[in-house]
């Protein structure tokens, strides 16, 4: 999804970026980390654009876009959540929602409903000034404007940074499901799809029965799942139900629909891919599948989250 290759970047004739070279995979949530000032956040920033490299290139999605403008990156669906938020403390919260979105030319009406239900608190605060919200309350405004770009490449930088705890559970689970392209509400609509079908088997028969029967057993199994549910299954799910109705279209066309429906919802989300910078080392653990630590303007460290050791933590990261 994004590759950087020896990118080195000067800031006011200081040399800040030394050849950081990063592979962030599609759907993928890849941390980077480092002690405070040695480059996390100037990456960032010149991977959107506000900075300028000297040398090396940013490709997204195979395309160099090294020498493109801000808003081009955006465009091509680069989303950004800045340290710090920059919400417009004087425009509604939905407002601030819709500002990005505005910008590019886009209605994301399905994408405000994401949000909405990853983030309830900015509908019923809809109405209010964005600068009134708490800390918390105001990084998640700052996501969900960044959603509503409809973004492949999810940016944060530091997402929770003096936020209380109970705010940043709800930004890690909000992260999980933008990463597998998870539904706010997909415990529900499987508890749905799954009643539904049951009243399909009972007007079934022949080879229908026993191919709803095996759809009902994939539907049982992913409620059992969790969090390791992922948007291929939901896909699989809504294509093999298709299967079934184009193989019988004049069978329970009615209550077919509705099951559809519930699985077109399912599959229907964006899977994301999601890189961050985070100084929070558990919040890291339990959410990336890659990381690459930083130290003076030089990727010291990286791999598979799982590869971070105590020692390169306490060689790299302790203060």
């Amino acid at each position: 999804m994004l590759q950087i290759n020896d990118l080195c970047v000067s800031l006011g004739g200081s040399s800040i970026l030394r050849g950081v070279t990063l592979d962030v995979q599609s759907h993928h949530v890849f941390c980077l980390m480092g002690r405070n000032g040695v480059g996390k956040t100037t990456t960032l920033k010149s991977i959107v654009g506000i900075h300028r490299n000297s040398s090396g290139k940013i490709l997204f999605k195979g395309e160099d876009i090294s020498r493109l403008a801000s808003e081009e990156r955006a465009r091509r669906g680069i989303g950004y959540v800045p340290q710090g938020r920059g919400i417009f403390p004087h425009l509604t919260v939905e407002e601030n929602l819709h500002i990005g979105a505005v910008a590019q030319g886009k209605k994301p009406k399905a994408s405000l409903e994401r949000v909405n239900a990853l983030f309830p608190i900015l509908k019923d605060f809809r109405h209010r000034k964005g600068g009134m919200l708490s800390g918390g309350q105001q990084q998640q405004l700052a996501i969900g404007r960044a959603l509503l770009t409809e973004p492949d490449l999810l940016i944060l930088d530091e997402p929770t940074e003096g936020i209380q705890p109970n705010i940043i559970d709800q930004i890690g689970d909000a992260l999980k499901l933008l990463r597998r392209g998870g539904h706010p509400h997909e415990h529900d609509l499987l508890a749905e799809a799954s009643q539904l079908l049951k009243k399909e088997i009972d007007s079934a028969k022949g080879e229908k029965l026993e191919k709803l029967h095996l759809l009902q057993d994939q539907i049982n199994t992913l409620r059992r799942s969790g969090g390791l549910r992922s948007h291929q299954d939901y896909e699989n799910l809504s294509r093999s139900f298709d299967q079934i109705q184009s193989e019988h279209p004049h069978e329970g066309q009615q209550l077919g629909n509705e099951i559809a429906s519930a699985l077109q919802i399912l599959h229907g989300e964006k899977s994301m891919t999601i890189l961050l910078v985070e100084q929070y080392l558990d919040f890291c653990r339990e959410l990336a599948d890659d990381f690459a630590i930083l130290d003076r303007g030089n990727v010291a460290a990286s791999g598979r989250i799982h590869d971070l050791t105590d020692e390169i933590v306490k060689t790299h990261l302790t203060v």
